[in-house]
């Protein structure tokens, strides 16, 4: 909407004084405002969006490819591989979805994302034609409206990330070892979600994708599922009910590129114990409070395979974890008040004793009249604890990198839930993959 007018406000609300805002306000915003609703709009020409996907939109070399896409801000602020026709069609061979098939409805553009735009950000980004399957799943993925895609624009700077199961993984080379998501097709892949997320979802740093410190590019896992059959744990996406031979594609969210932990214990009451305390330090203890009815409440916990191997040993399944680590992973109520006065990103000023006292009690508390086990009643001076989330479906769990270090990594979300769709192929996916041609050095 290029006629839309805005009124800002100059200072930092949480931050300010009373005095300091009401001054700014009467200086700055409300002589905005007054002048939004009173001043005579000029009509302006609207950007011309309905251009046709195959039209050629530029034609040049190497450098004004890049510069055009740049000034046009097409690109993640990197060198692009120009998309060209030929490179396009290559990559729609890989899908057995038809060109302008509607896969999903990206937030907040909405967007028509299909096969064909996919591909033209898969090849910007650098992908191989036989990753589109994955950036076709991936992109359903994140437009699923359960995912909550359009939230990621928040100041909070959260950023999406993939892992992948199943065979497709390997034949890809897709790494699931030390490095992984700095290697292989991990980061092309992930830069390429980057880019779909940036030109069709209209996620655009400054403009509704406000990371107040930016963002890395989406990382890529993969799930190291050899070591996970030979302990007798089932790979993640079989446990959501997919089959064994599926290849599948995960999506969550998270603000946090983290601390790793070093699980320094043979006995498994002492690893859960540490990760606990991992979840609660990378989560917020007021947005818990906040958010202990939604399911976008999510702890993404990643473990190397020896940390796994302990557990199985010790007769712990994958699910064992997530219910030891939810148990333990607490806040009190001490931490939460402390947040939820000098920490509420709302600037909201009570605190959970606030509402104890005052009898006061937030819609969201009460549960079939009654208050949920997880909000403690207490005395004056008395602490109590919190889970950090629902339930410890809120704790998923994967299994990957270095296989020779003791590590442990947690991600954090508030906007997101884990979301897992199935990764498509063509009929002729055998024969395409014999025939991708050599892979190795060529001459410039």
């Amino acid at each position: 909407m290029p006629d839309l007018r805005h009124a800002e406000y100059p200072g930092t609300i949480n931050l300010d004084s009373v005095a300091t805002m009401n001054k700014y306000f009467k200086e700055k915003t409300l002589t905005l405002i007054i002048e939004a609703l009173t001043k005579p709009i000029e009509k302006g020409g609207l950007s011309d969006e309905t251009a046709k996907a195959r039209e050629i939109v530029f034609k040049g070399n190497l450098k004004e490819v890049n510069d055009f896409f740049f000034s046009n801000w097409w690109t993640d602020g990197l060198a692009i591989i120009p998309p060209t026709l030929e490179r396009v069609e290559e990559f729609l061979k890989y899908t057995p979805l038809s060109p302008d098939q509607e896969v999903a409805i990206l937030k907040p553009s909405s967007i028509r994302v299909t096969p064909w735009n996919i591909a033209v950000n898969g090849a910007m980004a650098g992908c191989r034609p036989e990753h589109m399957p994955v950036l076709t799943a991936a992109a359903e993925a994140i437009g699923d409206p359960i995912y909550n895609l359009e939230q990621l624009g928040s100041t909070g700077g959260w950023n999406m990330f993939f892992v992948v199961n199943g065979p497709l993984a390997k034949q890809l080379g897709i790494e699931n070892g030390v490095g992984l998501v700095s290697r292989g097709a991990n980061t092309v892949i992930g830069r390429a979600m980057g880019l779909i997320r940036h030109n069709l979802g209209g996620h655009r740093p400054g403009e509704v994708y406000m990371g107040t410190f930016g963002y890395i590019l989406p990382p890529v896992f993969a799930e190291n599922e050899e070591l996970l059959q030979e302990i007798g744990w089932k790979p993640y996406h079989v446990n959501e009910g997919f089959d064994r031979g599926t290849s599948a594609v995960s999506v969550c969210g998270t603000a946090k590129w983290g601390y790793q932990m070093y699980p320094t214990a043979s006995e498994p009451e002492r690893i859960v114990q540490l990760l606990a305390y991992d979840v609660a330090r990378a989560g917020s203890p007021n947005h818990s409070v906040g958010q202990q009815e939604s399911p976008r409440l999510v702890f993404t916990i990643f473990i190397t395979p020896g940390v796994a191997r302990v557990f199985a040993e010790n007769g712990y399944s994958r699910e064992d974890v997530q219910e030891a680590v939810w148990k333990n992973a607490r806040y009190t109520l001490t931490e939460v008040d402390f947040e939820s006065y000098y920490g509420a990103h709302e600037g909201m000023r009570e605190t959970h004793r606030d509402f104890l006292k005052k009898g006061k009690l937030p819609e969201w508390v009460i549960e079939k009249g009654k208050l949920p086990a997880w909000f403690p009643m207490v005395a004056e001076g008395e602490d109590a604890t919190i889970p950090v989330a629902p339930g410890p479906k809120q704790l998923p769990i994967f299994v990957c990198g270095d296989p020779t270090r003791n590590k442990s990594m947690t991600f954090y979300t508030m906007y997101n839930t884990l979301v897992t769709k199935p990764i498509k192929l063509p009929k002729n996916w055998d024969e395409l993959i014999m025939h991708l041609g050599c892979q190795g050095e060529c001459s410039i």
